[in-house]
């Protein structure tokens, strides 16, 4: 119930900002002249009718499908690039125990969209008995310097769910271009295969300058003293 209020917070607060942003783009247009007929009436002319014109409704636009997904190899990823997105990798940690330390990173990534971001939100699912997000390591902010950590949770985090938003109530846009959105910390406490999964919509969410896009999300597993399953 506490991530769903957190989503919907982010969604309330990201159409607000995007209907802020519409009304002030009305290009600066002057009123139109009376139509012809409808100047100032003559003497023993009845005025006409007062004509009251609705204001308009406030749609935010929809931008283009994007991915959302976990590259559990950080190699080549920034807030605009990214490496080679692996499905799963190997990473050999003797002797893993929870320190509170990470011993390995990995990726929340965007791809498909061009446009500089406004916000999103996302909630990673992990298994909470192998790894731990470390404070250290921990990054919400790589594509989007500057944001309000809307609904961001504090690290150290071992419940096994991460859930990460931030918006941009002031400044920006982010960085434009596929790339991080969010780098975490892994604190290594045990050896299997680890699967990270994202929530699905309304808990992973993401908004551009071009508009609230439909989001599409990919998984990825870490593989900790042994190989990724065939």
């Amino acid at each position: 119930m506490t991530r769903l209020l957190r989503a919907f917070t982010l969604v309330v607060a990201l159409l607000s900002l995007l209907a802020i942003v519409a009304c002030g783009d009305d290009g600066g247009e002057e009123p139109s002249p009376p139509a012809v007929g409808q100047g100032t009436p003559t003497a023993g002319e009845t005025p006409p009718a007062a004509q009251v014109t609705p204001p308009p409704t406030i749609v935010p636009a929809a931008g283009p499908s994007i991915e959302m997904g976990i590259d559990p190899e950080t190699t080549g990823n920034t807030a605009s690039t990214l490496g080679t997105l692996e499905p799963c990798v190997r990473v050999d940690i003797p002797s893993p125990a929870f320190d509170g330390v990470s011993d390995h990173n990995i990726d929340l990534y965007v791809k498909g969209d061009i446009q500089a971001p406004v916000a999103y939100d996302a909630s990673v699912i992990y298994d909470q008995t192998v790894v731990h997000v470390a404070a250290p390591g921990t990054d919400d902010l790589i594509k989007m310097p500057g944001a309000t950590t809307l609904t961001s949770e504090v690290v150290p985090d071992s419940d096994g769910i991460f859930t990460a938003g931030v918006i941009y109530f002031a400044g920006g846009p982010g960085i434009a271009g596929d790339g991080v959105l969010v780098r975490l910390g892994l604190d290594i406490g045990g050896s299997g295969v680890v699967t990270f999964d994202l929530s699905p919509p309304p808990l992973s969410a993401y908004a551009s300058v071009a508009g609230v896009h439909t989001v599409e999300l990919a998984s990825a597993q870490l593989a900790i003293n042994q190989d990724c399953p065939q």
